[in-house]
């Protein structure tokens, strides 16, 4: 090797600068389509709750009706049914505080397009107020016009910051909040609470590893705020569900031993209204205030139905087609004159596609020989039902501490990973999609002689009184290396002219005479092999400067 060829040119510098950027762009990439499906699925799920609000206001509306015409028969049930509109409007502004803080914090300004039939027409308008507080008002509007469209759904760190208990966050006090509104809903139902199906479920998750992990670190500690916002709005439409199951079980009270339908509507409680394709969707249709003795049938999109012994149909359709689904049909119930009144039916659903969500831990590209760690996990589908899994001969892959972690070790030689994720869904294995990943060689260490780096200066009796050269990992390669799997296995040295070769990592007795013999100025030409934990032996070059 020449001793010319040693030095690392500015060029050669750029190139590693760009390679850091680089990479450091990637760690924070999250593929296009699962961003999309992030916004699709907030927004879809944002304009079911304004669906159910609707419904919400008409059962309160039939219950001031009640009121008025006979107070004495009504007022207990009203006031409980009041005092549950009160504890959902302040659980649900809560969850929309912490929902607006996050979108102000990801996007304090939201491009949105307010003419559909110009997708290219845009504003900007700004979501923080000038003490760059949220702008409740503004985003409400934003959200309005766009949905979540104008949000960024893969920041990394916003969710952990904000709900992260370590770092006082609310986390835990929403679950609190939560857990305190579940116990006030029941005390106000007393025994009817046991026929009102009240999720809203915060209770620790057990891990592939078999560890309780506590329900808000599963939900907002180290996910993308995509996840979270979603997470947010679920838990805002679970509310309301309580909300209005709570007040129309209140309501029946109102018509026990009456039959009266003169302001039936007929209630859709379907068990989920976002389905991912090949799914199946369910439903169970009501009538409010319905005598469960009393039988109905029903036409729902085409099936002819009959009611159960829970006075309810039950409606399934397996979930095909993409995107938004509509529910269409008339109940047909007996007047107590022998007569048939007809109800309809409406209801509405979203199927998404099978999407598989895989980010790598560190960087959007996998290193052979080492393990690279990974998330994986599929919206709407909870981490323990989630399998990954690669192709024999590509590596191995072990299960992690965490809900969705895992360490994949590409094998040497393999120029690609391609990972299968499958979900246990309905009792069946779905397949939800193959992403591929880039596998690259660990890039090249670096060395120090004697704890000195590239370009440094030193004296000739310094150097000549015996050193080692030691390796490490490129700085800014962010991977965890075993110790003792980068060691230096053999030396070129050049002082002046004169050449020299070392077996390890010491200098020998031939190379140290040359040093002592050298000028003042006089450059030392250290070229190292080294052995990379990937077991591929790699180059590194360090020069330095005789001062004295």
């Amino acid at each position: 090797m020449g001793a010319t060829n040693c030095p690392e040119t500015p060029r050669q510098k750029m190139i590693t600068m760009m390679y850091l950027v680089y990479t450091a762009m990637l760690a924070l990439n999250v593929s296009a389509q699962v961003v999309d499906g992030f916004k699709t699925v907030g927004s879809a799920m944002t304009k079911s709750n304004e669906n159910l609000q609707v419904k919400l206001d008409d059962t309160y509306a039939n219950f001031e009706a009640a009121l008025a015409n006979s107070q004495d028969k009504v007022q207990a049930d009203y006031d409980k049914a009041q005092e549950v509109r009160r504890l959902s409007a302040e659980l649900g502004a809560y969850i929309d505080s912490l929902q607006y803080v996050l979108m102000a914090k990801i996007n304090p300004t939201a491009e949105i397009h307010p003419n559909p039939k110009n997708p290219k027409e845009s504003i900007k308008m700004s979501v923080v107020n000038p003490d760059k507080s949220p702008n409740f008002d503004s985003i409400r509007k934003a959200i309005a016009i766009d949905g979540f469209r104008w949000l960024k759904m893969d920041e990394l760190h916003e969710s952990t910051n904000l709900f992260a208990k370590e770092k006082a966050g609310k986390g835990p006090e929403l679950k609190e909040k939560i857990l305190e509104y579940k116990r006030k809903v029941r005390e106000i139902l007393g025994e009817d609470s046991s026929n009102v199906n009240i999720a809203l479920n915060v209770d620790s998750l057990l891990t592939p590893d078999n560890k309780l992990e506590a329900w808000e670190v599963v939900n907002f500690e180290e996910v993308v705020s995509g996840s979270s916002l979603v997470t947010l709005t679920r838990l805002r439409a679970e509310t309301m569900n309580t909300e209005f199951d709570a007040v129309n079980m209140l309501y029946k009270h109102v018509n026990k031993g009456d039959f009266k339908f003169d302001q039936v509507r007929m209630i859709s409680r379907p068990k989920s209204s976002y389905i991912i394709q090949g799914g199946v969707y369910e439903t169970d249709v009501n009538v409010a205030a319905y005598d469960s003795h009393q039988e109905f049938t029903a036409t729902i999109n085409g099936q002819q139905l009959h009611s159960n012994d829970s006075g309810s149909v039950h409606y399934r359709v397996v979930c095909n087609n993409v995107g938004l689904q509509k529910v269409n049909g008339t109940a047909y119930v007996s007047n107590p004159d022998g007569g048939v009144k007809e109800y309809p039916i409406s209801d509405s659903y979203f199927v998404a596609k099978p999407v598989a969500v895989v980010s790598l831990d560190n960087m959007q590209v996998l290193y052979a020989g080492i393990e690279n760690p990974i998330t994986a996990s599929v919206p709407g589908v909870d981490s323990r039902n989630i399998k990954v899994s690669i192709s024999e001969g590509q590596g191995k892959l072990n299960a992690a501490e965490g809900d969705g972690k895992f360490m994949l070790t590409p094998a040497m030689g393999c120029k690609k990973i391609v990972l299968s994720v499958d979900a246990n869904i309905d009792k069946g294995t779905q397949h939800m999609g193959s992403p591929v990943f880039k596998v690259k060689t660990i890039p090249a260490p670096l060395i120090t002689v004697g704890g000195l780096r590239d370009g440094a200066k030193a004296s000739r009796s310094s150097l000549a009184s015996g050193v080692k050269v030691a390796a490490r990992a490129a700085e800014g390669f962010d991977f965890k290396i075993p110790k003792g799997s980068i060691r230096v296995m053999s030396l070129e040295i050049y002082v002046g002219n004169k050449g020299f070769t070392c077996n390890g990592d010491t200098f020998e007795a031939d190379a140290l005479s040359a040093i002592k013999r050298a000028n003042r100025g006089d450059k030392v030409y250290v070229t190292a092999q080294v052995m990379m934990p990937d077991g591929k032996p790699q180059p590194a070059n360090c020069v330095i400067t005789l001062n004295k």
